[in-house]
């Protein structure tokens, strides 16, 4: 995806159906509602913590559980569904112990006022009890002055690329040691003038 979008950034993005295969997953279908473009690319029945991430045209990162023409009439752009959130117009959600999710590795999305967009990616494993939980997210995301910030797919989900090269330690799966096939990520388009060493 990286490579043939022209990524400055991506990281993994939303939930998924898996169809596993002997090399640890076959990406599957995304859950809930997914957004490219405009357009929407799947609507996926998702009765998980959260629900659609995304961006309107105007690029404000938008969280909230919205119908398919909910998300026409608030013309997001680009959007999956997954969660749960971590902070909604600068309120911090309550997390109780661990969230029921434990510590695992993480991958996060946020934005600030000012509009700049914040990627979270954590590397962990969840054997050793490595990683982060909602809560981890929750303080780093406010560190940073995020005012909108939500909890992407993590686990063995997790990878970010920086100039299409994987920058973090993905979990391996099974036998399978690489990057897992994902069906969604958010990305950073380079155009021509932009350049990240």
């Amino acid at each position: 995806m990286s490579e043939r979008e022209n990524a400055l950034v991506a990281i993994n993005a939303g939930g998924f159906v898996d169809s596993h295969t002997a090399s640890g997953s076959g990406g599957g279908t995304p859950l809930g509602i997914t957004v490219s473009k405009g357009n929407i690319v799947s609507n996926l029945e998702y009765d998980g913590n959260g629900g659609i991430i995304g961006f309107n045209k105007d690029n404000k990162l938008i969280l909230g559980k919205f119908t398919a023409e909910e998300i026409k009439n608030k013309e997001i752009r680009d959007a999956v569904t997954f969660g749960p959130f971590l902070i909604m117009n600068g309120e911090k959600s309550t997390v109780f112990g661990n969230g029921g999710m434990g510590t695992a590795p993480r991958t996060a999305i946020g934005q600030r006022a000012d509009g700049i967009v914040l990627f979270v990616v954590l590397d962990g494993d969840r054997i050793h009890g490595k990683g982060a939980t909602m809560q981890d997210l929750i303080d780093i995301f406010d560190r940073y002055g995020a005012i909108n910030a939500a909890n992407l797919d993590g686990g063995t989900s997790t990878a970010m690329t920086v100039n299409h090269k994987v920058i973090n330690e993905p979990v391996e799966i099974s036998n399978f040691s690489g990057i897992r096939t994902i069906s969604s990520a958010f990305i950073l388009k380079s155009d021509k003038k932009d350049k990240m060493k």
